[in-house]
């Protein structure tokens, strides 16, 4: 009787601890691509909200470039998002360009633009993280020249 009673006890204690395992690996899944996509993330740059202009300068000028039409800002915003993290530490020039998006809240984030030759790959960076660079791709560099100039 007492082997009877301790075989159903184990058995109870097994399921019960076998349901609560089965519970927890959902969390820790979706733990596992919430941190995927984050990593994701870290090649890219984003832009926090909604954009009210842009602005466009070179060191040192007075005069800045404002950029407030929804078809150039779409242009700069592709540049920006289509930008793709360079590995290593960057040697780079001082910037050609300083580039401030300002949203609709009147929040600014700041970028450095390197803008190579025509037919030459860019580079853009964040003003606040001098050893990573984002490289542009020639056709898009391209665009954003042809509206600079």
């Amino acid at each position: 009787m007492r082997k009877i009673t301790l075989f159903i006890s184990l058995t109870l204690l097994s399921v019960i601890l076998f349901g609560c395992k089965s519970e927890d690996n959902p969390t820790k899944q979706t733990e596992t691509n919430k941190s995927e996509i984050n990593s994701e993330d870290k090649y890219y740059l984003y832009l926090k909200d909604d954009i009210s202009k842009i602005v466009i300068s070179k060191p040192k000028e007075v005069n800045p470039i404002v950029y407030e039409e929804d078809k150039d800002i779409e242009t700069i915003k592709s540049v920006i998002l289509t930008a793709v993290k360079r590995d290593g530490i960057p040697n780079m020039a001082d910037p050609e360009y300083y580039l401030d998006v300002i949203y609709t809240n009147e929040n600014k984030q700041s970028f450095h633009l390197w803008l190579g030759e025509k037919g030459q790959d860019s580079a853009l960076g964040k003003t606040e993280d001098t050893h990573t660079i984002y490289t542009i791709r020639e056709e898009i560099a391209d665009k954003l020249r042809d509206l600079i100039q």
